[in-house]
Order: C-alpha cells, then sequence, then structure tokens
C-alpha cells in the first residue's frame, strides 16, 4: 500500500506539523519547563498518599508535594533556571495560566457545593477530574504534553466514579504517576529541545 502524506510503509507518524510542533515545544512554551517540575513534585506527594489508608496523611503528602512545588518554582523563578535556555513566555501565555487556575477554582467551589462531604471518595475523584481539566485550558501555554495529560488525568477520574468498589487509592496512585511521567517529559524536553 502507498504511503500518503504523513504515513510511511511501517505504520502511522505524526504529520510533519506535528512533528515541528514537538520539536519546538521549548520555544513555543516556555512555561512548560517550571509547570513540568511543580507537576513531578505534586505527583510524588499524590502518589505518596496512596499508600496511606489515612485520608488525612493523603491529604497531608498532597499538601507538602504542593508545597514543594510552589518552592521550586519560587526559587526557579527567582534565579531565572526556570526560563535558562528559554523564550520569555508571552502575555497571553500569562493569561491562560491564571485563566485556568481560576476556572479551577470555580469548579472546586461546584464540587464543594454538590459533593460536601470532603472526605467522600466521589469528592476527591471529581477534584482530580477538574484539575486535569484545567491542564485542558493550559494546553495552549504548558503544550500538548500537557493537554494529553489533561485527558489520561480526567479518563482515570472517571473511570474511578465508575467503579465504586475499587480502592480509591489505585486511581490515585495513577493520577500521582500520570503527573511525574507527564511533568518529567516537560522538564527534560525543555532542556533537551532547547
Amino acid at each position: 500500500m502507498a504511503a500518503g502524506p504523513g504515513l510511511v510503509d511501517e505504520g502511522v507518524q505524526l504529520p510533519p506539523w506535528g512533528m515541528e510542533l514537538f520539536a519546538r515545544m521549548p520555544e513555543l512554551f516556555p512555561l512548560m519547563r517550571g509547570g513540568g517540575a511543580f507537576l513531578v513534585l505534586i505527583g510524588l506527594g499524590i502518589l505518596g498518599g496512596a499508600f496511606t489508608r489515612q485520608r488525612r496523611t493523603r491529604l497531608v503528602a498532597l499538601i507538602v508535594g504542593a508545597g514543594l512545588g510552589v518552592v521550586v518554582m519560587a526559587v526557579g523563578g527567582a534565579t531565572k533556571v526556570i526560563f535558562a535556555g528559554l523564550p520569555q513566555p508571552a502575555v497571553w501565555q500569562w493569561v491562560v495560566l491564571g485563566l485556568a487556575f481560576l476556572v479551577e477554582a470555580g469548579l472546586v467551589n461546584v464540587v464543594l457545593r454538590k459533593v460536601p462531604d470532603v472526605h467522600s471518595r466521589e469528592f476527591w475523584l471529581w477534584i482530580l477530574f477538574i484539575v486535569g481539566a484545567h491542564f485542558l485550558i493550559l494546553g495552549p501555554s504548558h503544550g500538548p504534553v500537557c493537554f494529553l495529560l489533561a485527558i489520561a488525568c480526567m479518563a482515570n477520574a472517571l473511570v474511578g466514579l465508575r467503579l465504586r468498589h475499587t480502592d480509591v487509592r489505585i486511581f490515585w496512585a495513577v493520577d500521582g504517576l500520570l503527573k511525574i511521567a507527564g511533568g518529567s517529559i516537560m522538564v527534560v524536553a525543555s532542556f533537551v529541545l532547547a
């Protein structure tokens, strides 16, 4: 069978514009390095929390991971390590970042009203879904890896909501692993491709 545009006989490949997008990620999405570093740390916190039966300990692990992520972002930003070798992010990318946080906060408020039991599995799976959804908004500012991570995190949370008899810690662990993997790819790509 003859190969069409973007295809070779060995199988499907990214079209030329897709390869260019991935090759130019650090240039097009300079926020991805800092965002990726944050994702790795919060992912480690989430993953660590998956190994405890205590909901309180799970929350503490999440907060520690998020706190470390904020510290790394602050130090990396102050020392310019986060943007070393990268162009300055465009103003619109910062606006997208702010918009994503606002949408996330609004959706958390909706969940708080709809699922007032903040200790329930349903509450936390919806929170994981919302965090994934806000990654969709971050796609234009943080790149395609962030967008793909959004879909994977949202799917994981939805499966968890459907499989009510499966231990929530499994979905918690998968979410953490997804964030660690996606964040690592973002950080490594920002250095290797820059």
